[in-house]
This record gives C-alpha cells, structure tokens and sequence, in this order.
C-alpha cells in the first residue's frame, strides 16, 4: 500500500485519537467526581448493596446483543438486510434479559438474605433494554469512524448519570441513587444515538449470516467466562465477608481499575475499526498496534503505580480517614493493573482478524485461574482476594496469552512481552525509590506524597523508554505524527 493511501488513515487515527481522548478525560473527570462525592455522601453499605447486585444484573447482560455489535465493526462488508437482522435480534436479547433479571430479583433477594435487593434488581434490569436498542446506532457510527459525535455521546451520558445520581443522594434516596444514575445515563446514551444516526429499521427479520453469528457467538462466549473473572470476587465478598468489606473493595475497585476501563473502552471504540481496515497488511497491523501500545503504556502504567505507592495518602486524601481500610486493597489492585492496559489490548489482534475463537479459549483459562485465585485469597477477605488476583495475573496469565500472541500473530511474545515488562519493570524501580525518600516529602502531607510518588514514576519511565530502541523509536514516531498532522 502507498504512502499516499496510507496517510487519510493516520490522520483518521489522529483526528478519532483526539476526540476520544478529549472525551475520556472529561469521563474520566466525571467518574472522579461521581467516585469522590458519592463517596461523602452515602454510606459503605449502600455501595455495598448495590454492587451485590450489579453481577448478576451484567452477567445477563452479556447476552444483550450477542456480540453482534462488534461483528458490524468487524467486516469488510455488510448490508442493510444483514443490519436489520442484527437490530431485530439485539432489541429481542435485550428485552429477554431485561425480563430474566425481573424473573430473578426474588432469588437474588434469597440469596442475600436482603428484601432489599429484590428493588434494587427490578430497577438494574431495565438499562439492559435500552442498551440493545441503542446497540446497531453506536455500531454503525463506530464503523464509519465517527468518533466525534462518538464522544459528544459519551460526554452527554456521564454527565446526565452523574447528576441524576448526585440529585437522588442530596434527596436522601441513598442506595437508589446508585441505580438511578446508570439508567438515566442508559436513557440519554439511546436517544443521542438514534437521532444522531437517524437510521430506521425494517420489518422484524431474526435470521443472521452463519459467519456474523459465528463470530458473534464467540465473542460471547469469552465475555461470558471473562465475567466471571470480572464479578466473582464482589459475590464472594458480599456473600462471606459482608456489605461493609464488599464497599470497601468496589471503592478500590472503582478508583483504580475503571480508570482504565474508561481508557481501553473507548480506545478500542478506534482502534477496532481502524485495524480491521488493515487486517490484511501484517506489517502495518503490527507497526500500529505496537506504537498504540507503547504510548498507552506511557500515559497508563507510570499513574497505575504512582497511586499505589502512595495508597493511604490518596485514599484519605479523596475519602477520608474513615475509608483507610481501602488502601491496602488499593495498593494489591494497583499491582495487578500494571500489566492490565496492555494485556487488555490484545482482545484488537484476536477480534480484528477474526479470531474470537482462540479469544473464547484464552477467556476460559483466564476466568479459570482468576476464579481460582479468588477463592484461595478469600480466606484473608477482600485484601487477600486482591492480591491473590495479582499475584495469580503474572504467574498463570500474562505468560500464557504471550504464547496466545505469538501463535495468532502478527505481533510476536517478544513484543507484547517488552512493552509489558519495560513499563513494570520502571514501576517497579520507582516504587523501591519512593520507599527511600524522606518523611518530609512522604508522610507529612497527602498532597506532597500523592504528587512526589507521580513524578518520580513518570520520570523513571519516560527514562527506561527512551534508553530502549523500540519505545524511542514509538516515542519519536508519534512526535513526529503529531507534528506532522498539526502543522
């Protein structure tokens, strides 16, 4: 392929890295906002009913739009009969799932031992409908690289759940104003879609192309299995440990690890369509995953290990001294998010060449070993489960999908191994350096201690990554990129 082809691409790639980012930040700010105020304004309890509920209600939801949604992003070519047919069968999974929950909020209930979460799983359920409606409109501005009114959605949706949410905790409806929030978020993210795309369907038609459906399928499947290794660890803590420990951990949990789901999301929301386009150019499918990579390492894994290092500073700082029990579970959790931003991008090289397959399988022994570090760390409750679930992430995962990498190709072990490791390896030197420095510049203020442990960690990375030939060159190359495209 010519440079000249190749160059409407990067500059589509910039023009949607930008947008998306503008926009992650703005969501990021959000989920900060809502994470920090909800946080003084409602109880440990009321995080912790809610979050009890909320696996089941989105181990149902898995099944929403049976993996479709990225099926229409995924191939070259499809019609408006096959389009059709995808929304027909998503607003019926929707509508299915939105009634099994309905049908089990009474067991949830039971199983608890809460009459409480009978309501709670009544008012989950109906998110569940609008997302399999606004599902094709999302698709299809996803596979014509719309990203900017991508983002104007996501920026509408936080905003609208965060006050909704707000609202209902300032009119005293504690616990409720956790379910509200998500489903008026649900409700904005469905209207901006359709009238953004304006697309209508035809008659109801449920047949599906066997390869859509086949690739569909597997999808599914692996987020079936990848849920298990997602929830299961706030079922057992709810369940053995209790609502109070259970809020303890969803407050880690959500600080650290949704973060970087409000990157990776909206970051394949980019990167799927872009290197679908080039599923068949192996060396520019290669060159471009690896510079993604290398970047979002840089801006990731250096902040993942600064909040670590400096856990109970950052969580009395942004909850309060009655939340310190959070930080050493904070702390575990930031060990195992270190590699996750990465790991969490090779899903682009098994979906973009159609893999979903050897996906399914790699979720299956994930799921597997992760469901099995969670039960032996629940002995020690929720600080044991989080670093049961690090320690298991180094020695059982990330060596295997490495070998997944290699065998699938184009990217090799080597080099989802070096941009795994180089960023760890940084994190590490600067958290054995934050350890060696004074009181005066650790332990006297939150504020000094949560900004010392930030600079020192970006500053050991960006050092590792320019003496590396491989992160220099990433490095060079996007400056030169951006320079180019914005000049």
């Amino acid at each position: 392929m010519t440079a000249q082809a190749q160059q409407p691409l990067g500059r589509i790639a910039l023009r949607g890295g930008a947008l998306t980012a503008a926009a992650q930040v703005v969501r990021m700010g959000i989920q900060f906002v809502s994470v920090v105020v909800l946080a003084r304004m409602l109880a440990p309890e009321d995080f912790g009913l809610v979050a009890s509920v909320g696996p089941i209600v989105a181990f149902v939801g898995l099944f929403q739009n049976l993996g479709l949604q990225q099926a229409v992003i995924q191939r070259p070519d499809i019609g408006q009969g096959q389009l059709n047919q995808v929304f027909w069968i998503s607003a019926l999974a929707g509508l299915v799932c939105t009634a099994v929950v309905a049908a089990l909020s009474p067991a949830v209930a039971a199983f608890y031992g809460d009459p409480r979460m009978t309501g709670i799983a009544l008012a989950a359920a109906a998110p569940l409908l609008f997302g399999s409606l606004a599902a094709l409109p999302l698709a299809l501005m996803n596979r014509h690289l719309r990203f900017g009114q991508l983002a104007v959605n996501d920026v509408l949706t936080g905003l609208a759940g965060l006050a909704a949410a707000i609202a209902a905790a300032y009119a005293g409806l504690g616990y409720w104003s956790l379910v509200i929030g998500p489903a008026a978020g649900a409700v904005v993210t469905l209207l901006a879609a359709w009238i953004a795309t304006r697309w209508m369907p035809g008659r109801p038609d449920i047949r599906v192309d066997r390869d859509i459906l086949t690739f569909g399928a597997n999808l599914t499947g692996f987020n079936l299995v990848n849920f298990f290794s997602r929830n299961l660890d706030n079922i057992l803590i709810g369940k053995f440990s209790g609502a109070i420990e259970l809020g303890y951990y969803d407050r880690a949990y959500k600080l650290l690890l949704f973060p970087l789901q409000n990157i990776n999301q909206p970051l394949s929301r980019l990167m799927v369509p872009l290197l679908s386009r080039i599923q068949d150019d192996k060396a520019r499918f290669r060159a471009l995953y690896l510079r993604t990579n290398w970047l979002l390492a840089l801006v990731t894994v250096p902040g993942i290990a600064a909040l670590s290092m400096a856990a109970e500073p950052v969580v009395s700082l942004l909850f309060g001294e009655r939340w310190v029990a959070v930080a050493p579970i904070f702390a575990w959790l930031g060990i195992a998010g270190l590699m996750q931003p990465v790991s969490s991008t090779t899903g682009w090289v098994f979906i973009c060449q159609g893999k979903t397959g050897t996906m399914f399988r790699w979720g299956i022994y994930s799921a597997l070993t992760t469901v099995l570090s969670f039960v032996v760390g629940l002995k020690w409750g929720a600080v044991g489960v989080a670093a049961a679930y690090a320690i298991s992430g180094y020695v059982l995962r990330l060596p295997v999908l490495a070998v997944l990498m290699q065998r699938v190709g184009p990217v090799s072990a080597g080099d989802f191994l070096m941009v795994q490791g180089l960023l760890i390896a940084a994190a590490a030197v600067a958290w054995l350096g934050y350890g060696q420095l004074p009181v005066a510049m650790t332990g006297q203020s939150h504020v000094v201690a949560a900004a010392t442990a930030g600079v020192l960690s970006y500053a050991v990375a960006l050092c590792f990554m320019l003496a590396v030939p491989q992160s220099r060159r990433a490095l060079f190359e996007a400056v030169r990129t951006i320079t180019r495209n914005t000049g």
